[in-house]
């Protein structure tokens, strides 16, 4: 072997050799990041133009606000022990700036929701914590009374995991221990059994008040409609960044306007097909026919648009651009909607957070469940039944952390 093999071949030292090769690369990704964030301005200039004559670029010119504003964050945990997982979910929401504070919330509301169970290893198990977590999220939006309330996220992405939820039987074939701990859940939560998430969830899609509002979004349907001949390759948000000024928002429009987010909502839906003893097959085409209720209004079918709206706000020049989503009821109502983002930009506390600040609290809160989790482990160890146990080391992790 000649000393150049020898040479590739040496034991590597590590974690140093692998950060070496990283930076080396490091240069060819910034290049990348460059052409993603410089842009030319002649194509700048050709949107704006198309935008403004097309009507889309708007400009907020109501000051009026309101600080009845809430913001509503999840967060699930699947902690997996040698001999089950602890699953633990919870959401919560957190009410904006306001001058005077408060003292209580909704009255017919309430404020968080938390849920923790053991069950047998089961691939399923994530899938049933996370959507747990969405209908909590759900129940504390539409149980509030507070004249804004926003969604974090977007309502496809809700709908999809409440789909994955319901129909977990189609690749993660969900048992009997998933079905009898979403209807233990379900009845200690809300008094309710599977049949009557539909009325979770229709609760809070019909109502105006609750906006989605999602802090990632790879949304193209502008660029890929109305821009489509400029042939930009940013997505929505990011392009819009260039165009719009302070205060300016684009005309509502309608979801679907992309080739990909229409298909997205011509075939988005919720179906059950868990394994529940006690609904009989009618039963189950029932629940089926009112998921479907539930989302048809959002939904794109021949000769009908979505109902669902959406928008583009850049409150400060320097600040990020978010993209809003609307029912119709709102997107219609110029006056009330240029309400609501006149009272998002006020909870906006640009450039030390970049989200409107009952978002960021929520989800500061929300991202403190490994220490409810650290709690709930320590509590399993303290149990006398389990602590004396000759078995207590399967309590432990599977693997080292």
């Amino acid at each position: 072997m000649d000393k150049h093999s020898q040479d590739n071949k040496r034991y590597a030292y590590l974690p140093e050799d692998i950060i070496l090769k990283l930076l080396e690369q490091a240069s060819d990704t910034a290049k990348k990041v460059s052409d993603l964030i410089n842009i030319d301005e002649n194509l700048v200039k050709k949107a704006k133009e198309i935008l403004s004559t097309k009507g889309i670029i708007l400009r907020n010119t109501n000051h009026e606000f309101t600080d009845s504003l809430i913001a509503v964050d999840g967060a699930q945990i699947v902690e997996r022990k040698t001999s089950s997982d602890i699953l633990l979910s919870l959401a919560v929401g957190v009410e904006g700036l306001k001058d005077k504070e408060s003292t209580s919330w909704s009255p017919s509301g309430q404020q968080y929701y938390q849920w923790q169970t053991v069950l047998p290893h089961h691939v399923a198990n994530p899938t049933l914590a996370q959507g747990v977590m969405f209908l909590m999220e759900l129940s504390v939006l539409a149980k509030a009374d507070h004249e804004i309330r926003i969604m974090d996220g977007t309502h496809l992405t809700m709908i999809l995991k409440l789909n994955q939820l319901l129909s977990a039987n189609d690749n993660e074939f969900a048992d009997e221990s998933y079905v009898q701990a979403l209807e233990e859940f379900l009845k200690k939560s809300y008094e309710k059994i599977i049949p009557d998430i539909p009325d979770i969830i229709q609760g809070a899609f019909s109502n105006p008040s609750i906006i989605g509002l999602a802090k990632y979004s790879s949304s193209r349907e502008i660029v890929d409609s109305l821009l489509s001949s400029l042939g930009i390759i940013m997505d929505d948000k990011i392009f819009l960044s260039f165009i719009l000024g302070e205060d300016e928002f684009t005309k509502p429009l309608s979801v679907g306007q992309g080739i990909k987010e229409r298909e997205d909502w011509k075939r988005v839906h919720i179906k059950c097909n868990l394994p529940i003893k006690s609904l009989e097959a009618q039963m189950v085409v029932e629940l089926n026919h009112r998921f479907e209720g539930c989302i048809a209004p959002f939904k794109i079918t021949p000769g009908k648009a979505s109902g669902l709206y959406f928008t583009f706000y850049r409150p400060f020049n320097d600040g990020p651009v978010y993209r809003i989503e609307i029912k119709e009821k709102l997107a219609l109502d110029s006056g009330k909607l240029m309400k609501v983002l006149s009272s998002i930009k006020k909870q906006i506390l640009f450039p030390e957070i970049r989200e409107p600040y009952p978002q960021y609290f929520a989800d500061v809160i929300a991202k403190n469940i490994s220490f409810g989790m650290n709690a709930v482990e320590q509590a399993i160890c303290n149990e006398p039944s389990i602590s004396n146990s000759k078995n207590f080391d399967l309590i432990f992790p599977y693997r080292t952390k």
